[in-house]
């Protein structure tokens, strides 16, 4: 069996399956991919807080999404104006 080059093989020790990382390497072969610090959008967390505006823990939210609270709190100012 062949092995795998580095980054291929790291995947393949995160991931537990082999054919996911093949998956991805056919789709992002030759590709350089950068991951955002973030995994959540902000459009996505925007929608979280205007649906749960009246129940709204913001260290608590900054902490699942990644986001500071000061950007929380920006987010929460920018659907009160809108």
């Amino acid at each position: 069996m062949y092995e795998y080059n580095k980054i291929y093989q790291d995947l393949a020790e995160i991931l537990g399956d082999d054919k996911d990382v093949e998956k991805i390497y056919k789709s992002f072969r030759g590709m350089q991919v950068n991951f955002p610090m973030r995994l959540y959008s902000r459009d996505s967390v925007k929608a979280v807080i205007a649906k749960q505006k009246d129940n709204l823990d913001i260290q608590d939210l900054a902490r699942q999404t990644g986001y500071s609270t000061y950007t929380i709190r920006r987010l929460i100012s920018e659907i009160r104006e809108a």
